[in-house]
């Protein structure tokens, strides 16, 4: 299981901010927090999934979560991809080894 990518963004007055990972081949489950974006009383704090079987349809599917949640369209939805630990490693292999 390895995280694939980093989610943040807006709803209405919510924002979001969760986790894609990879569970195995074409499996992927989202977690996505969701909570105020000023405290107010009258709104709650949420912890949605979703589940997918490419980053692209997880993704829609945690969108999908959210607006149920809290009635609103995803304004706004950055997604980072994270590399592989053996990328970074490789990565990091090649800057020392061209100091």
């Amino acid at each position: 299981m390895g995280l694939s990518a980093a989610l943040a963004g807006d709803a209405g007055n919510y924002r979001i901010i969760g986790a894609v990972w990879e569970l195995g081949p074409s499996n992927y489950r989202a977690y996505v927090h969701v909570f105020p974006a000023t405290p107010r009383p009258d709104l709650s704090r949420s912890v949605v999934s979703a589940d997918g079987m490419t980053l692209q349809e997880v993704v829609g599917a945690a969108k999908a979560q959210v607006k149920s949640t809290v009635g609103m369209l995803v304004e706004r939805l950055e997604v980072r991809t994270v590399p592989r630990t053996s990328e970074s490693l490789l990565w990091l292999d090649r800057s020392v080894a061209d100091r």
